[in-house]
């Protein structure tokens, strides 16, 4: 049996119910980091085993146990002989049913509880308009952002694309991970290329990374967005033009709008890559060393959510406010829109600001908003 690889849930403490996310990558499904946090739950995670049980059950063991600091980041401390002891006291069951995974863990000082985890509904999609002609395209535009209030925007080769990072696509979950490994190795290639040092220890320096390695084609847990609807459905028909062969049955490209309260509310100076929880964060990064960033009117959203769609809807119905919003666009529509017959309107947003990136361990970017 495969373990899924992001679920969510809650599970029995010694205090209290918490709420828990486990995360798990495919190129190393025998290990997971189940998260939890919530109300007189002291946050954390552990790294944890998993041994398939047959094809319905798989057992859990931790072994790394993460604590979170002050600003939410997790970080591994040294365990003392004790802890270490303790830690190795727990052990965990869980069976499929038919929304995800039921179970228990146990203690060897008699102490246990139950364990619930469910994958998100993949199959809720936004409602997009339609625009069959690129004029209605650019009065879709202008009501998006002074109607709607959308402030950032970006494109898709196809509406059929869900709105998910290259590093979920990948396949890849744990942040800790990424940020200890793929992201250092990338530092090294960048530094040999572009003849700099990259300071880790410094948030200008780390934030230049990720946006190198996101424009560089590393997966990361970034998408790219853009203040103009019109630079979004440039390189929305750009990619459907490159792939058309591989697109065979693709008929529309998609263009998506983020609401300006969201923006700002999810635009934090102070921000962590590997958190406790699920988070959605709207950032800037500095176009040093990257002019196709500035060129672009380039802003990031950043997270560890798998599927944002889902995500967004939940948000939206616990709101009562609309923070997505999307348009489809016929491919046909690529000749008029790419030979320049509009002038790209310019932005009313202004310029946003960037934001100070806190360096913990692992180092690294994000924002946490309840799930």
């Amino acid at each position: 049996m495969v373990v899924p690889a992001q679920l969510f849930g809650n599970l029995d403490t010694e205090n209290a119910v918490a709420n828990i996310m486990f995360c798990a990558d495919s190129d190393c499904p025998e290990q997971g980091m189940l998260h939890w946090w919530g109300q007189d739950v002291t946050p954390g995670a552990a790294l944890v085993t998993c041994h398939p049980r047959g094809d319905n059950a798989f057992d859990l063991h931790p072994f790394n146990w993460y604590r979170a600091n002050d600003s939410g980041a997790l970080w591994l401390p040294g365990l003392s002989p004790e802890e270490s002891e303790h830690l190795s006291g727990y052990c965990g069951e869980l069976y499929k049913t038919g929304k995800g995974f039921e179970g228990r863990w146990n203690h060897s000082n008699g102490l246990g509880g139950k364990i619930v985890l469910q994958a998100p509904d993949c199959s809720t999609h936004i409602k997009a308009d339609v625009c069959e002609t690129w004029d209605e395209f650019k009065k879709w535009a202008s009501r998006a952002r002074d109607v709607s209030d959308a402030a950032i925007f970006r494109g898709h080769g196809s509406n059929s694309f869900r709105l998910q990072t290259t590093l979920h696509r990948a396949g890849r979950h744990r942040l800790e991970r990424y940020c200890s490994d793929d992201l250092l190795q990338f530092r090294g290639h960048a530094e040999a290329v572009l003849g700099l040092r990259f300071d880790l220890n410094n948030a200008d320096d780390y934030a230049e990374l990720l946006g190198l390695a996101q424009h560089h084609g590393l997966p990361t847990p970034l998408l790219d967005w853009t203040r103009s609807p019109y630079i979004a459905a440039f390189f929305a028909f750009s990619d459907a033009f490159e792939f058309s062969e591989a697109r065979k049955n693709a008929t529309h490209i998609r263009v998506y709008g983020l609401s300006r309260k969201f923006v700002q509310d999810m635009s934090p100076f102070r921000v962590t890559l590997p958190y406790f929880k699920p988070y959605i964060s709207c950032i800037s990064i500095s176009p040093r060393n990257n002019p196709r960033l500035y060129a672009q009117q380039g802003q990031f959203v950043v997270t560890n959510i798998a599927d944002l769609e889902s995500y967004f809807h939940i948000m939206e119905r616990n709101s009562g406010e609309q923070i997505l919003f999307a348009v489809d666009v016929p491919i046909a529509c690529a000749v008029d829109a790419l030979a320049g017959r509009c002038k790209t309107p310019k932005s009313r947003a202004s310029r946003s600001p960037r934001y100070s990136i806190s360096h913990d361990f692992p180092p690294g970017i994000g924002f946490p908003i309840p799930f």
